[in-house]
């Protein structure tokens, strides 16, 4: 089982571990899911409730994910908000019922499995170690504890399995695989005419009339953006530490005082054995355990392989198969009570059996480094950078509430959060809910500045940018959405009327087209007689790149031509074009052609694509046992 997790880790699951540190569990857990006074659900799932801040949170970072998807080629434009906003509240919906089902079913993770996970995630570590101390700041920031943190990984583990048990397990046989090729490899033979928009745009006329009412008809196309522009003050603790010049005296009581943060702790690798008896187990059954484990101890202790019996004997499956080895153990990786017994080891020697939460253990150390201190000379640079962080962490940590509670109590103005915390008063030009610079380029700002409450004059709330870094934003100048003027658009309105009337007159021209080419003429003939373009473009794929791609599509979902005659279709391209095609011929992928290793790909390819099918299906039918109530619906 720890092979698989430290798999996962590598995955989906530990990229929500590390975005839980940044960022609101928003897909993870029934726990992150809390109303506001007598707010009323967006939509309940049994006995959990999603509410409108959960929707935003998992909004804005859909949308974040969008930009890193597009990148450049990324535009506001693209999406239609409310869809992107139905389609987070529906996985949300979603989230809940996989959490309904795993608590049905019965699913699990054990504790051990969860932590080493933990320890291994670079977010948690000093050095290339595990720092416990980190790790309980990290939390503490975000208002976490360990064990409720423990317990959102272990939700994200069974929901990992559920997903699994439906994608990792449904086959794919021969059949469909040779199929798959047939229809993949496919070739289809077409020849084509196209009649292209822009060989009769300029020949179209428009009067203002027409501009006119089609302006009157369109007025959402031509429609400025609700603008804002903000005042705003940020408080980051990388402002604060370069104010702090430390003395040498500073720094060297700082480095003495904390020195354990300049120590390499001795690198500990260990085998165990484990005897599964977590606690609560009986006692009675416990004591038995503890004997089976003795008697193992007992045969090690006169000479038997150790890698031997933990594959014969271990209950950690995934550690037994390697003999027991458990990997570097680092400081606050396992209990108390096995890391005391590890401790006392020298290399190669074997414990007695040690109990812990989890069961008994006979522990053998293999590898062992030692801890070693690095002088103050060498790392003065990080004692400074350290010392800077702690100071200013205190001084950040006491400004920001102050910040809270100062912009909430003073809600029309930033003049004393000036006054009392020493903040400059910062300028954002206009900028829209979907686009900005500066500041306004992080999505969290923009939400904040279009709020309800936000454009009547009050302050927001102190909005994270990042980890220690928040920003109070107040209005400056409010711009509502309006119409433009037709002067200012008639350019664009007269563009818009010459497309759709020329794309008129193009229709007619090849429905006039396919009624000769249905009596029985040819594309060739019907291109030398009325001076169209032509082009016999032979066989063609799925994945032809000279052809558009709209083309291509309907190619492939033509019906197949008979003996003596084409079959004929019209296509419509996206840049106005409208093509004639025929095709006559289809021929299908030859799967002697196939070798081992395309087939093997093909049926990983085919068994993921199956099981993501199957598991949308399964996750259709949740709901089933689960009463799902959306507020728009009635109950």
């Amino acid at each position: 089982m720890l092979d698989s997790l430290r798999t996962h880790v590598k995955g989906w699951l530990g990229m929500v571990i590390i975005a839980a540190i940044s960022l609101s569990f928003v897909l993870m857990g029934v726990q992150g899911y809390t109303g506001s006074g007598s707010e009323a659900p967006l939509a309940e799932v049994g006995d959990r409730k999603i509410y409108q801040a959960n929707v935003n949170n998992a909004y804005l970072q859909r949308v974040s994910q969008l930009k890193e998807q597009y990148g450049e080629n990324y535009s506001a434009d693209l999406f239609n908000e409310e869809a992107l906003r139905n389609e987070v509240l529906n996985r949300l919906v979603q989230e809940q019922l996989i959490l309904h089902t795993v608590e049905r079913d019965g699913y699990g993770v054990s504790e051990q499995a969860v932590l080493k996970i933990i320890s291994e995630l670079e977010a948690f570590q000093s050095n290339g170690q595990f720092d416990k101390t980190l790790y309980n700041e990290l939390l503490r920031a975000k208002g976490l504890t360990s064990a409720g943190f423990v317990q959102q990984i272990k939700v994200g583990l069974m929901r990992d399995q559920f997903i699994k048990s439906i994608v990792d397990t449904t086959l794919v046989d021969d059949s469909e695989i040779e199929d798959f090729y047939r229809l993949n490899n496919q070739l289809r033979e077409v020849e084509y005419l196209t009649l292209p928009l822009a060989s009769i745009l300029n020949t179209i006329t428009v009067s203002d009339d027409e501009l006119q009412k089609d302006y009157q008809q369109n007025e959402h196309l031509y429609k400025t953006p609700e603008l804002v522009s903000v005042d705003y003050v940020e408080l980051s603790l990388s402002s604060l530490m370069a104010d702090i010049e430390p003395t040498e005296q500073e720094l060297m009581a700082f480095y003495e005082s904390e020195k354990q943060s300049f120590t390499s702790e001795g690198r500990r690798r260990a085998s165990h054995i484990l005897f599964e008896a977590p606690s609560g187990t009986a006692e009675a059954i416990s004591e038995e355990i503890r004997t089976k484990a003795e008697h193992v101890l007992l045969r090690l202790q006169n000479g038997e392989k150790f890698e031997i019996l933990a594959k014969e004997f271990s209950d950690d499956i995934g550690s037994a198969k390697n003999g027991g080895d458990l990997g570097i153990i680092n400081k606050g990786m396992m209990d108390d009570a096995f890391e005391g017994a590890l401790s006392a080891l020298q290399v190669d020697e074997i414990s007695d059996v040690i109990q812990s939460e989890y069961g008994f253990h006979i522990i053998k150390l293999t590898e062992l480094e030692e801890t070693k201190i690095e002088p103050f000379d060498k790392v003065k640079d990080k004692v400074e950078l350290a010392y800077k962080k702690q100071i200013a962490g205190e001084k950040f940590y006491q400004l920001s509430e102050r910040l809270a509670e100062l912009s909430f109590e003073n809600p029309d103005s930033l003049d004393v959060l000036v006054d009392e915390l020493g903040l400059a008063i910062k300028h954002l030009d206009l900028f829209s809910e979907t686009e900005g610079s500066g500041i306004a380029s992080n999505d969290k700002i923009r939400h904040a500045a279009f709020t309800e409450d936000f454009l009547a004059g009050n302050n927001s709330e102190p909005v994270e940018l990042e980890a220690d870094h928040l920003v109070v934003l107040h209005l400056s100048e409010h711009k509502p959405t309006s119409t433009k003027k037709f002067i200012d658009v008639k350019a664009d309105v007269e563009l818009s009327v010459r497309r759709h009337k020329a794309g008129v007159e193009l229709k007619a021209k090849a429905d006039t087209l396919m009624t000769d080419v249905k009596s029985g003429k040819t594309l060739k003939q019907l291109a030398e007689e009325d001076k169209v373009e032509f082009t016999a473009a032979g066989s063609i794929t799925r994945n032809d790149k000279l052809a558009p791609a709209a083309l291509i599509r309907d190619v492939f979902s033509m019906a197949h031509p008979s003996e003596d005659k084409p079959s004929y279709k019209t296509s419509f391209i996206e840049n106005g074009d409208i093509i004639i095609v025929a095709l006559s011929d289809i021929t299908d992928g030859d799967t002697a052609s196939i070798d081992a290793a395309a087939r093997d790909s093909f049926k990983k390819f085919l068994g993921r694509l199956k099981g993501e099918v199957t598991l949308a299906a399964a996750l259709a039918n949740l709901s089933v046992d689960a009463d799902v109530v959306f507020a728009n619906q009635a109950k």
